[in-house]
């Protein structure tokens, strides 16, 4: 008698428990699926994203860089704008360091809007020190010297090693006999060395910005990190990707501040146009 109830107990017990362990497979499974095609969708939605964002480094005399995202042509852009650059304002012209330094990251990408015609999708400001820390300890990229010369000084063509956590030293010195456009295009040739030699640590950069919330300026909301999480992964995987700098020209106003040319127009300009939206 006992062991018939025994059994009889046990069995209503798997009657009652198979069902639930099937429904919770079930659900597990269907999670999964969802996860997947999730996954698809943002891969095929990051590989058709083209994008551009207005990079401040924030210091006494901040810096500038515009990155343009191309996932369609597998390109990254950077483009090094100098602080002292005209821009158009309601008063007549500032420069793109007195309209940040007056108001911030964001009147600063909306004055070069109103001065270009049109203005990056989203800003991003941080200290030299944050931007090094979203790149692992001992990031290290070598940056050949002898292309970013303004003059012909055989002694300045040689390969710099430059560490992420010194960079801004680093580049202070190397740029120190260089322009004010000099020294934004040797900062974005940097910034694109470390992109370009350090591949595998692309896909990181998005969620190592967002988690330095606290510390940086940016109008970008939830779903634009996680869509720059996305491309960025892509970026990641992509062999042939390319990563390479604008060069746009200036030419020299009485006051000290630097206009652009027609031709350095029309290349900050398609850098931003290319960024215009998916």
């Amino acid at each position: 008698m006992r062991i018939r109830l025994f059994f009889s107990a046990l069995a209503l017990t798997l009657l009652l428990l198979l069902p639930m362990v099937g429904l919770v497979e079930y659900f597990a499974m269907q999670r999964q699926m969802q996860e997947r095609v999730r996954r698809a969708n943002a891969a095929g939605t990051a590989s058709r994203y083209m994008g551009s964002l207005l990079l401040a480094v924030q210091k006494e005399e901040p810096e500038f860089i515009l990155l343009r995202m191309d996932a369609p042509a597998a390109t990254l852009t950077l483009c090094g704008l100098p602080g002292n650059m005209q821009l158009a304002a309601p008063s007549g012209t500032t420069t793109l360091a007195a309209a940040y330094l007056a108001a911030g990251p964001a009147r600063a990408a909306q004055l070069l809007g109103d001065t270009l015609g049109t203005a990056p999708q989203h800003y991003l400001a941080a200290t030299p020190s944050c931007y090094a820390s979203f790149w692992e300890q001992g990031t290290t990229v070598r940056l050949d010297m002898a292309a970013l010369q303004e003059d012909t000084d055989p002694h300045q063509n040689f390969v710099a090693e430059i560490e992420a956590a010194t960079a801004e030293t680093a580049l202070r010195d190397l740029g120190a006999e260089q322009t004010d456009a000099g020294a934004a295009r040797l900062l974005a040739a940097y910034t694109a060395a470390l992109f370009r030699q350090n591949p595998q640590q692309l896909a990181a950069l998005p969620g190592q910005a967002r988690q330095a919330s606290a510390r940086i300026l940016t109008d970008l909301q939830a779903q634009d990190w996680n869509t720059l999480e996305s491309v960025f992964n892509y970026f990641s995987t992509v062999p042939a990707l390319v990563v390479e700098t604008a060069l746009p020209s200036f030419t020299s106003r009485p006051e000290g501040e630097l206009a652009l040319t027609e031709n350095g127009q029309q290349t900050v300009q398609e850098v931003l146009r290319m960024g215009a939206g998916e």
